[in-house]
């Protein structure tokens, strides 16, 4: 790659870094407009978070990314907890600041499992048991909601545009298939080597394919378990964001909002979907018959933890990391 191309590559992902800040920030802006509040009644609502119900907040957060560094550490034998949730606030922080950061943030992810010892196949398998555990648990939220619908009479909630979303559980089922069946992953990785030349996707589908099932069946009760708990963590935080407002919902209203949330972070319009959550959660729960004023601050304040606090923390544990391998590397030439 000569200088121009480098220079024009660089001037696109600039490009697109503005634009996603500039549509992100446009999509916050509205949210109160969104659900027929001012920002005004929203600010009014959020002067009643207390200190003490902030450092409540941090608390419960931490602890589900605790539980979730379970299920991260069981997807790589010899991965320490401290070390997998080192990998999610670092990759988080850099998909929640760049357009389309989730790849940017899953290179830095391997760059700091190899400087641990751990070899490709290794992270390939750990990518593929802990993307498909998200996905899934992702859709199983939104599938207990569904099935609440005729009680809590939520399907307006969800709405049509939930049908854009249908390529991802497809891909979901693809996936299993292929577990299931090794022929079926010979068979779609020799048709991606059609398209994809020298990709040797029939060699490594299959091969991935075996590392992920040894990878579930060795680790599915930690697995299981962290996921669990980091949803059901999830949930509670949601939930005491509201409490801690005054706002009255009752627990299953938010259960919904939480599907509805987890849905629209399925495709990441812009970096951790931030401005498309708020909008479309608030706007789940006003249909549910919430307060647009409150519903829109509790929004805010749970995003606050989810999204925003996960870029200074993983910041902080990324520069660390970085000195800390600093340190070693003359350590490791002198020695």
């Amino acid at each position: 790659m000569n200088e121009q191309e480098r220079r024009a590559g660089w001037q696109r992902r600039l490009l697109t870094s503005v634009l996603s800040a500039l549509v992100t920030g446009a999509l916050v802006v509205f949210l109160p407009r969104a659900v027929g509040s001012t920002w005004r009644e929203v600010g009014n609502v959020l002067e009643r978070v207390s200190v003490g119900s902030l450092v409540l907040l941090a608390v419960v957060w931490i602890a589900g990314l605790w539980a979730h560094s379970f299920v991260l550490a069981a997807s790589m034998p010899g991965l320490t907890k401290r070390r997998g949730l080192t990998l999610s606030l670092t990759g988080s922080a850099v998909a929640n600041v760049l357009p389309l950061g989730g790849a940017v943030g899953t290179a830095l992810n391997f760059t700091m499992v190899r400087r641990w010892g751990f070899t490709r196949r290794a992270f390939g398998g750990f990518l593929a048991v802990t993307t498909l555990l998200n996905v899934a648990s992702k859709l199983g939220v939104i599938a207990v909601a569904l099935g609440l619908t005729p009680i809590l009479h939520s399907a307006a909630a969800f709405g049509r545009g939930s049908l854009l979303f249908l390529p991802v559980p497809v891909a979901v089922l693809v996936g299993v298939w292929m577990l299931a069946d090794e022929r079926v992953a010979q068979t779609i990785g020799r048709r991606l080597d059609r398209v994809f030349r020298r990709s040797r996707l029939e060699e490594r589908l299959p091969r991935f394919r075996r590392t992920t099932l040894y990878l579930m069946r060795t680790g599915w009760r930690p697995m299981t378990g962290g996921m669990v708990a980091y949803l059901a963590l999830q949930l509670t935080l949601l939930w005491l964001c509201f409490q801690v407002l005054h706002v009255p919902l009752g627990l299953a209203v938010l259960f919904t909002a939480l599907a509805v949330e987890r849905l629209l972070t399925l495709v990441p319009i812009t970096p951790g979907s931030a401005g498309v959550v708020e909008i479309g959660t608030s706007a789940a729960l006003v249909a549910l018959g919430g307060d647009p004023a409150g519903v829109a601050a509790g929004l805010l304040l749970f995003r606050g933890f989810t999204f925003l606090m996960e870029i200074p923390v993983g910041g902080v544990m990324l520069a660390i990391w970085t000195s800390l391998q600093r340190r070693s590397a003359p350590q490791a030439v002198a020695a």
